[in-house]
């Protein structure tokens, strides 16, 4: 019997919803790191400057990027 019969085979003998529940989220995070989308140069640069804005103490409170927001969606 190879691994993921042992696997199928444990869980079809368990009855409890929550521990279910469980093995589930973990196989849908396996499944979420193992597709996640690579990102491109341009992001990551982006990413990158926003690390370095927000370590420099370039930041905006919750309010006052709400109000950028709200002006970039006006545009």
């Amino acid at each position: 019997m190879n691994i993921k019969e042992k696997i199928k085979d444990r869980i079809n003998s368990i009855n409890d919803p929550q521990l279910l529940d469980e093995l589930l989220r973990a196989v849908e995070l396996e499944y979420e790191i193992e597709h996640a989308v690579e990102l491109c140069k341009s992001e990551i640069n982006a990413i990158d400057i926003g690390v370095s804005d927000a370590e420099a103490g370039k930041l905006f409170s919750n309010a006052e990027a709400s109000q950028l927001v709200k002006k970039w969606v006006k545009k």
